[in-house]
């Protein structure tokens, strides 16, 4: 992902959203090993946000209010990004982020990365995801 827009529930309005712009920030991390033949995923992500909506009653320049904004981005990307792991995972069995290519390092061989049937295995893994929304400003958060 380059950049998307994300529809996020509001933390302040039960009903209401508020769409951020987001963007992948450089010092994303991942990292793979083999613990009880199962891959336990670690990855880092850094993403960068800008509010593109908001509540007219809600002041988002008060420090409280951009910091709850700034946790709840946190834990709202952080479980959509889970919930996006183990279905690739467990319900299709694909490997569509490469993580493949960190787990390799583990096997001596290529006979043994072979035998290993990573694509079976991914199926087991377990992940760890840390997320770290960075808020910048924007027309409406500074």
């Amino acid at each position: 992902m380059e950049e998307c827009i994300v529809s996020i529930p509001s933390p302040f309005e039960e009903g209401a959203v508020i769409d951020l712009y987001v963007t992948l920030k450089e010092g994303t991390k991942n990292n793979v090993e083999i613990i009880n033949g199962s891959p336990y995923i670690s990855t880092s992500i850094k993403l960068n946000a800008k509010a593109l909506s908001a509540s007219k009653d809600i002041n988002y320049f008060s420090e409280e209010n951009y910091e709850i904004l700034k946790e709840y981005a946190n834990s709202y990307m952080k479980s959509k990004i889970e919930s996006y792991l183990y279905k690739t995972s467990k319900n299709l069995g694909s490997d569509i982020d490469l993580f493949g290519r960190y787990a390799v390092k583990h096997f001596s061989t290529w006979d043994d990365w072979l035998s290993y049937n990573w694509l079976d295995n991914y199926s087991n893994a377990f992940f760890n995801i840390d997320v770290d929304v960075n808020l910048t400003s924007s027309y409406l958060i500074s």
